[in-house]
């Protein structure tokens, strides 16, 4: 039965949570492993989902004895039409290689990968040094990625927040993926992946709820609750620092662990006898935070961020649920 105020994923629908690696390289273009290697790698990191998205082919799903799911996929190389620099690509679960060119729009990429049965998200905006001005025909695409961390490794240009909030700003309704990018193992490995809750452990389950946007992305914490009811937001999560309810710019609001910090137009959550949740597990931790709704939010999305600095990301929540009763 679904969790009366449940957001999706987690109102209770039945399924399974998996987790999935979506953006990663192979011999077949510039990784270091195999398509058999990779997906040996992944299984053994205790993936449930691997897409191997080399740049510009579609490489045929690899033999394996294990049970991990792979999802058909490509990274796209377009050129961004006024900064002049690299506009990529994702698109996760084809069965054969778009038909796209350099030369493609990023409307015509988009529309190839639909066609070719795909879902485009557009990979690491920050570190392509796209405008936000410049991504005409991203309302094609599913999403973005939030985080990437390929591009931290090697620059420090991992998060992709600015432009996510810039675009939903716009109206645009953009889901966010977290990936490694991975093409060096030991390196970006294993430090992002998207939680994705599907109907069944299947390939087609998983593309049905990647398209619905049951997911959130994490590089680390854990969220299990996010519900919303009489105007006001909750979400609940594993031991964070702090937690982050961003909206259209300007607004937003904040909640930070510990007595003394600073909290900004949100509220702690509370226990029985009526104190601010505080050090109930492992010192100075949150287990969630309570939000407001406002009259000029269009949508909100929530940032989770525990003590060493990993983040989660829940997709964004539009106004339609965020109406608060009269």
């Amino acid at each position: 039965m679904a969790v009366v105020g449940g957001i999706a994923p987690f109102d209770g629908e039945s399924g399974v949570w998996l987790r999935c690696a979506l953006h990663s390289h192979s011999t077949e273009s510039d990784g270091w492993l195999s398509p058999e290697m990779l997906r040996r790698y992944h299984a053994f990191g205790g993936y449930d989902v691997l897409a191997i998205t080399d740049h510009d082919r579609y490489t045929s799903e690899p033999s394996g004895d294990d049970d991990l799911i792979i999802i058909g996929g490509t990274e796209i190389s377009l050129v961004a039409p006024k900064s002049g620099g690299p506009l990529h690509l994702l698109g996760l679960g084809i069965s054969s290689m778009p038909d796209v060119t350099l030369e493609s729009s990023l409307t015509e990429a988009c529309t190839a990968v639909i066609a070719a049965g795909g879902l485009p998200f557009v990979a690491h905006p920050v570190w392509s040094g796209l405008l936000t001005d410049e991504v005409e025909g991203i309302e094609l695409a599913a999403g973005i990625e939030v985080y990437n961390s390929s591009c931290r490794v090697e620059q420090d240009r991992a998060h992709a927040d600015a432009h996510w909030d810039l675009w939903l700003s716009r109206g645009l309704k953009l889901g966010g993926i977290a990936t490694d990018d991975l093409h060096y193992p030991g390196y970006e490995a294993f430090q992002a992946w998207t939680m994705i809750h599907a109907r069944a452990r299947s390939r087609d389950a998983v593309i049905e709820a990647l398209r619905a946007g049951r997911f959130y992305s994490t590089t680390g914490p854990r969220i299990n609750e996010l519900t919303f009811s009489d105007g006001v937001l909750k979400i609940g999560c594993t031991n964070a620092k702090a937690v982050t309810a961003l909206a259209n710019p300007p607004y937003g609001a904040r909640i930070t662990a510990g007595h003394h910090e600073l909290t900004f137009r949100a509220a702690r959550l509370r226990t029985g006898d009526g104190q601010a949740m505080e050090g109930i597990i492992n010192g100075d931790q949150l287990s969630g935070a309570i939000f407001q709704s406002h009259p000029a939010v269009r949508y909100v999305r929530l940032i989770i961020e525990d003590d060493q600095g990993r983040r989660a990301w829940t997709n964004p929540i539009y106004r339609d649920v965020l109406q608060a009763p009269a």
